[in-house]
């Protein structure tokens, strides 16, 4: 099945729907769902995040998890911002009934994404528009799970991976994807190299499951904002290619590659390339 889900307004806090479809997104069907709230008592929005994905490892087996948000009472003015705080929402009976993460130990948080790893834990990235003064809010924040999307460990700043261009500390809604690759932990992961204005995507290549950043290819130097990422099955015509869905202009771009091209692009000096992925 496909799932999608919608808020009723262009910014929470509003209403959620999810539509359902049994072949292939021919046809849709809304359903009646139960989205409980998190231990801080608030409900998440869907707003603007990366896509879920079906867990496959470990005791979570089949549990659905898709990163989701919390805009507090509004998104804006931006005194609202501090409040803010991203999270995911889990299903464990195929999407009847969504249970809400803790929340993301960082506030000023939202847009997020997050892939599972070959171990079962899940590696999950966000956007940051506000942070305190002494924490940096240009970089992404990322956390790791070790219970299935329950909870959040190891917070911390991914110095080598930009959130939006650097003269803004707004940030940018980034795609992220784990390769279907049995046994490696490697991600790719999308957002631009800019000092000003949403321009020069790039994509950055992890080959141990988000803890080092070493490579990153340029993908189109002109208009490039949101973007989002997927990556073939095993067995399809898909089959070894990454999809990458991007903003630009005043419509939006695909762009088609695999592991091989990254590799040919420049390094970050974050980590080093295993021996088996040297070119």
């Amino acid at each position: 099945d496909i799932l999608v889900f919608t808020d009723q307004g262009k910014h929470p806090p509003s209403s959620v729907h999810m539509f359902r479809s049994t072949d292939d997104g021919r046809t849709w069907r809304q359903e009646d769902i139960t989205i409980h709230k998190d231990t801080r008592g608030g409900s998440p929005s869907m707003h603007m995040n990366e896509r879920g994905i079906t867990l496959r490892h470990g005791e979570h087996k089949g549990r659905l998890i898709r990163p989701s948000r919390d805009y507090a009472k509004a998104n804006r003015p931006p005194s609202n911002f501090p409040t803010h705080y991203t999270n995911a929402i889990y299903s464990d009976d195929h999407g009847k009934t969504w249970h809400t993460s803790e929340p993301f130990p960082e506030y000023g948080t939202g847009e997020a994404c997050l892939v599972e790893l070959s171990d079962g834990r899940i590696y999950y990235n966000t956007r940051r528009h506000w942070a305190p003064e002494d924490k940096n809010p240009l970089r992404r924040w990322d956390a790791w799970s070790s219970d299935g999307g329950k909870t959040w460990d190891n917070v911390g700043i991914c110095e080598v991976l930009p959130d939006g261009d650097q003269h803004s500390t707004y940030g940018l809604m980034g795609g992220l994807v784990r390769l279907p690759i049995q046994g490696e932990n490697i991600l790719i992961y999308s957002n631009i190299v800019s000092e000003r204005g949403r321009k020069n995507g790039h994509v950055w290549a992890s080959f141990d499951g988000g803890q080092t950043w070493p490579i990153r290819r340029q993908v189109d130097q002109g208009s490039f904002a949101y973007s989002a990422m997927t990556t073939g099955r095993p067995g399809t015509k898909t089959e070894g290619h990454i999809y990458l869905h991007y903003e630009s202009g005043r419509g939006s771009k695909i762009a088609r590659f695999n592991l091989s091209w990254v590799l040919d692009g420049e390094a970050t000096g974050d980590g080093k390339i295993p021996k088996t992925f040297v070119r």
